[in-house]
């Protein structure tokens, strides 16, 4: 038995004849009472040697354990396939496989469209299905296994099945028990937005072929919604009411540009908080633009050539997801101004270039990007700006973001707020009611911050989370005995109540003083001046499938990863710089008087002109001064290892 070919697939027979009773209780029974560990003898024809090999399968939490008991020295006599590798199974009579060796149920030919349960085997078999992608090492890979076991110890063909479903509601308790939660288990479906236009035309095509059927192992309910204009995730996810209580996740089935529509419109949500937090995000390479998949793939080291979207399918079906930052971008160009939702990176000077240029030369497939940076490499330009950062704790340092929110909204109480607010991360959970001890310390300007309303003094962070001008809801509620007068709760009440209903249609913003205020001289920021080539900020590893931007970005590490090229680097080092892309390699090791990179909370750029290209998440927006913050862990993003 070997499972080293692309496909494996093994049929076991169940002992047969009434005398031969399973190891096993065949009736189901409760959840509690049920065995944490099964186990029956099969045996596999052997037409070569014309003889059947007894083999030993034991479902037991950690997956499903096949020995077989022989002495032959030319086959595998012992596998093991773990539970987080079985994506899910399916029990019932023997399904008929289709001509390319697909499986599928039989088709009623009286009723069209419907389907009828296939007639049992002459002998009263019932079957289970086990459908698992087994992950290799050395190259790093999935291996796509199908076991089928089938039950045949009683003529009664209702006490096989029993045997078949004990099995199958087995494994799924077991994948539960490893953390995986299939949306099955919920009664909640899968919202997957496809386009169509995807994957030059063939999004549709690309799905019922390679993710479609996936789904149908992992027995996941979806519901598909076909994007019809731009625009269309993002209003779905935003008007959609029931988005919480009828979907258990939501996967984007195409590039990183649908991605960026269903962020911003969760953004715009009231209810943007529990959304965030119970909605997890999932991507689905059909596009062209695909640096978010590969950086969830590094993160949970998982292939993802040659077969992207069979591999991000498998991930999105795991039922784990992990934490993952997001960036809030601030843009304020022509005395306008703009908030957006970043995922991926923000980019001003040559690599911007290049992406947005090159569109011209699309028709020739990925060769533009080579083509126009050779053409960039010739024709050199430089942009003359500013460009400030506040520097991030050392790791060291760093306090976990939940950790790090509660000791702040401990000690926000307990110190008078300065001018210029410091940075608080963005995750804070839940807020709570106002600390009933050492009450006779509540008044005066410990509660300036919490109740005032006076615009000029919180114009620039009305709606910051910790201001009680906050366009969500107010920092501090009135539950409990906590103030020593109705004269002063009511005036309280009044004054919260007031601008929870002014500003509770919108999301804050943010932490760090607004575009229009100097970042000189502040604490922990750092300005610089001057000519450059180019200034990215990214918080995935992977800008693109082949774009390995920032090797040590993590996905809820809270730090952006800003590259900063200044005037005066060579061609040649510029050469070895985008060479090096595909590898991680780029940055330099130590101290380069040209090129560098600084982690970091939050940035501004500010050019000096009027011309130019700035990119967020890959697409063009307004040219004009842009800064960003780190928001840690925000959303949760599918992933195979929950970590």
């Amino acid at each position: 038995m070997t499972a080293n070919t692309a496909t494996s697939e093994e049929h076991l027979l169940g002992k047969g004849g009434q005398a031969q009773e399973p190891s096993t209780p065949s009736t189901p029974t409760s959840a509690t009472a049920e065995p944490s560990e099964l186990s029956e003898i099969f045996f596999v024809d052997n037409s070569r040697r014309k003889q059947s090999i007894k083999i030993q399968v034991k479902l037991c939490p950690e997956g499903v354990y096949l020995r077989r008991e022989t002495d032959e020295d030319d086959h595998i006599n012992e596998q093991l396939i773990r539970i987080d590798d079985i994506i899910g199974s399916r029990y019932g009579p023997r399904l008929k496989k289709r001509a390319r060796g697909g499986l599928n149920s039989c088709r009623n030919p009286n009723v069209s469209g419907q389907e009828a349960e296939p007639e049992p085997d002459s002998d009263n078999s019932a079957y289970l299905y086990i459908y698992a992608y087994l992950k290799k090492e050395k190259p790093l890979r999935r291996v796509q296994t199908l076991r089928i076991l089938r039950f045949r110890s009683s003529n009664d063909y209702a006490v096989n099945l029993q045997t078949a479903e004990q099995w199958h509601h087995t494994i799924r308790r077991h994948k539960r028990g490893s953390g995986s939660s299939s949306p099955g288990d919920s009664g909640k479906q899968l919202l997957i937005l496809l386009n169509p236009k995807s994957g030059s035309g063939k999004g549709r095509e690309l799905f019922q072929k390679q993710v479609a059927p996936l789904l149908t192992e992992a027995e996941t309910q979806y519901d598909l919604q076909i994007t019809t204009h731009p625009q269309y995730a993002k209003e779905f996810v935003r008007t959609r009411r029931d988005l919480m209580e009828r979907y258990s996740g939501i996967v984007v089935a195409s590039g990183d540009g649908l991605f960026y529509e269903v962020l911003n419109g969760l953004m715009e949500r009231l209810d943007w908080r529990r959304a965030c937090r119970e909605l997890p995000l999932g991507i689905i390479p059909c596009g062209s633009g695909n640096g978010l998949a590969k950086s969830v793939a590094h993160h949970c080291n998982e292939p993802y050539e040659p077969k992207p979207i069979l591999h991000a399918t498998l991930t999105c079906i795991a039922g784990k997801s992990t934490p993952m930052d997001v960036v809030r971008v601030e843009l304020a160009p022509r005395d306008k101004h703009f908030v957006m939702y970043s995922f991926l990176s923000v980019g001003w000077g040559l690599i911007a270039d290049i992406d947005i240029e090159s569109e011209r030369l699309r028709s020739i497939g990925a060769q533009r990007f080579t083509l126009w940076a050779i053409k960039r490499l010739i024709t050199l330009r430089t942009y003359k700006g500013r460009v400030s950062y506040l520097l991030a704790k050392n790791k060291k340092d760093q306090e976990p973001p939940v950790e790090a929110a509660k000791e702040a909204r401990e000690m926000a109480a307990d110190e008078k707020r300065p001018s210029v607010r410091s940075s608080l991360p963005i995750n804070a959970g839940e807020f709570r009611d106002l600390p009933e001890e050492n009450e006779d310390v509540l008044e005066g300007e410990q509660f300036a911050d919490a109740i005032s309303l006076d615009r000029s003094v919180y114009c620039q962070h009305a709606d910051s989370w910790h201001s009680a001008m906050s366009r969500r809801t107010a920092y501090y509620s009135l539950g409990g005995p906590s103030l020593h007068s109705n004269r002063s709760r009511m005036s309280l009440s009044q004054r919260i109540e007031a601008a929870n209903a002014e500003f509770a249609q919108k999301v804050p913003t943010g932490t760090i003083p607004g575009l229009q205020v100097p970042l000189q001289g502040m604490e922990n920021w750092v300005c610089e001046d001057g000519d450059f080539v180019m200034v990215h900020a990214a918080y995935t590893t992977h800008l693109s499938s082949d774009v390995f931007f920032a090797p040590e970005s993590r996905l809820d590490d809270g730090l952006i990863y800003l590259v900063i090229i200044r005037s005066g680097v060579s061609r040649h080092q510029l050469l070895n710089f985008m060479l090096s892309l595909n590898t991680g390699t780029h940055l330099p090791i130590g101290e380069d008087p040209f090129i560098k990179v600084v982690a970091c909370r939050a940035f501004r750029i500010e050019p000096n002109s009027s011309d130019g290209i700035l990119v967020v998440d890959g697409e063009r927006v307004d040219y004009g001064p842009i800064q960003a913050e780190v928001m840690p862990g925000l959303i949760n993003v599918m992933t195979t290892s929950g970590q």
